[in-house]
């Protein structure tokens, strides 16, 4: 099993805990260790997240100059 990807897994899994907690999307009870992440409209996030993602690699496609011969 090659740990480091298990160590690196873990610190992303933690770090998206974090930033739910952050944005109020979720509450973490530090007595019992539990995650509770709030509903939310899975539709309008997957709306927001396509717009923000398809900017971020055309940003990256810029930067990179990729599709340039």
């Amino acid at each position: 099993m090659n740990w480091t990807l298990v160590r690196g897994l873990t610190y992303v899994a933690l770090l998206l805990a974090s930033l739910l907690a952050f944005l109020g999307l979720a509450e973490f009870n530090p007595t019992t260790g539990m995650l509770k992440i709030h509903p939310f409209n899975a539709y309008g996030a997957a709306a927001a997240l396509s717009g923000v993602i398809s900017s971020a690699l055309a940003t990256l496609a810029l930067i990179r100059d990729w599709g340039r011969k």
